[in-house]
């Protein structure tokens, strides 16, 4: 028989119809792929954040010391700690760990996550942030303080060395705590003898307001904590206190990376805060950069707030500088549509605004601004974030793989900025880009959020 007679081509012309049919199947099955990265997602006025980089770069030296401190602020895409837990742990696997940092006292508000740490006690107690109504200003970094319930104790696992309670009350008073192993905790508790500590610094902030600091730099008659593993911290507070927050630390020289976010947050809320606490509280911490993540609220401002915004923005940013000239990158909004047709005209305009509005002050403050809605792609770019199952139902905010994902654009940025030259002086406003950083980090494991279908 032939071989390329009729018979032997039948079977090759139905095998060729088959694999077009299978082909034409899977053009049409929904295919889920991450968004395309913009070539251009970088730091605008990068040099405004030197200092905070040649602090970065002196942690890998040979021999590393102290630590570089970065308190993020923010809305609820903050609150989450998908996005700044995702830059902090891109930060310290490359320049060391310096430990949890900062913990909102008790969790003041349901939902309250803090990656590393895990509250075991003292939640749901009476709280009150800057957005609450009656809010008098007297609140911990975290822009919350919570009044303790009598009898019960405050308890948070993580893995930490020394650490620092922050009080508010109308005198200093004695605080008794407790450090033991997490495992085994309830025995060693048990027999254990509380360590009665006196503050180690006391700031008064107003008639009848006295800010207490206990824990650094020593703890007397308190063990010293092992050099790993998780361990859980209880203390019995005084009545009659606001407890503003713990600070936990490693000990060790590394990125300290704070999440300090509240829902429905706006920039000008900050203004809420007691000058007074604020400051102390701010050097007592001493950071290296302040990330203010704002625009997602701010954009449907009235118009008479719009007209303040501008000049209120830039006083609120020379004023968190302070003298020490403290370095601030300013974080635009993300992209957001809202799922009625009608909302979108309007929160375009808003976003467009707040977003020029935001660099604007940074220019005349000498701050840095990266822009959110850019690195997600632009206008309308959350759908496509949608689709790829990094954006929630509400096209507002992301899922935790979407923030983990924004949180390696920003990281990205950072890290190149870091290594790049250090600009001269006078060579106008580079950008430092956001390609993928060969030194990216594994992604994080962790709780996926709940799908919304």
């Amino acid at each position: 028989m032939d071989p390329g007679g009729p018979v032997s081509r039948a079977p090759r012309t139905v095998l060729a119809l088959l694999a077009l049919l299978a082909g034409s199947l899977l053009l049409a099955a929904p295919v889920r792929k991450p968004p395309a990265v913009p070539a251009r997602a970088g730091i605008l006025n990068v040099q405004a954040l030197a200092p905070f980089l040649e602090a970065l770069r002196r942690l890998e030296r040979p021999e590393p010391e102290g630590r570089v401190r970065i308190l993020q602020f923010g809305d609820s895409h903050t609150a989450a700690d998908f996005w700044s837990g995702r830059i902090r742990q891109r930060l310290q696997a490359r320049f060391g760990d310096g430990g949890p940092g900062f913990l909102a006292p008790g969790k003041p508000w349901r939902g309250y996550p803090h990656d590393g740490a895990r509250f075991l006690a003292g939640q749901g107690w009476p709280a009150q942030s800057l957005r609450s109504g009656d809010c008098d200003g007297l609140v911990g970094l975290a822009g919350a303080s919570v009044s303790p319930r009598p009898g019960e104790l405050f308890k948070v696992k993580a893995s930490f060395g020394p650490f620092r309670v922050f009080l508010l009350g109308p005198e200093p008073a004695m605080v008794n705590a407790w450090l033991a192993p997490a495992d085994g905790e309830a025995a060693a508790l048990a027999a254990a003898e509380p360590a009665a500590l006196a503050p180690v610094a006391f700031d008064p902030i107003q008639p009848g307001a006295v800010l207490a600091t206990y824990g650094l730099p020593g703890l007397p008659g308190l063990p010293e904590p092992g050099a790993a593993g998780p361990r859980i911290l209880s203390l019995a507070l005084p009545d009659g206190v606001r407890l503003l927050g713990v600070d936990l630390l490693s000990g060790r020289p590394g990125v300290v990376y704070d999440e300090l976010g509240l829902n429905g947050g706006q920039l000008l809320d900050l203004e809420r805060w007691n000058p007074g606490l604020r400051a102390a509280l701010l050097q007592k911490v001493q950071p290296d950069l302040l990330v203010l993540a704002y625009g997602t609220n701010d954009m449907e401002l009235d118009a008479q707030a719009r007209a303040e915004f501008p000049a209120r923005a830039r006083q609120l940013l020379g004023t968190l500088r302070g003298a020490e000239a403290t370095p601030i990158l300013v974080v635009g909004p993300l992209d957001r549509l809202g799922r009625k047709a009608r909302q979108r005209a309007g929160l375009k305009a808003g976003a467009a605004w707040v977003t020029q509005a935001l660099k604007e002050a940074c220019a005349a403050s000498g701050c840095a601004f990266w822009d959110a809605r850019q690195a997600m792609g632009g206008y309308g770019s959350i759908l496509k974030w949608r689709r790829a199952g990094l954006a929630q139902k509400d096209l507002v905010h992301l899922t935790g793989p979407g923030y983990q994902r924004l949180g390696d654009q920003l990281a990205d940025a950072l890290l190149n900025a870091c290594d790049q030259k250090p600009p001269a002086a006078g060579q106008g406003v580079p950008l430092a880009t956001a390609a993928p950083h060969p030194g990216k980090a594994p992604v994080r494991r962790r709780p996926k959020p709940r799908r919304v279908p």
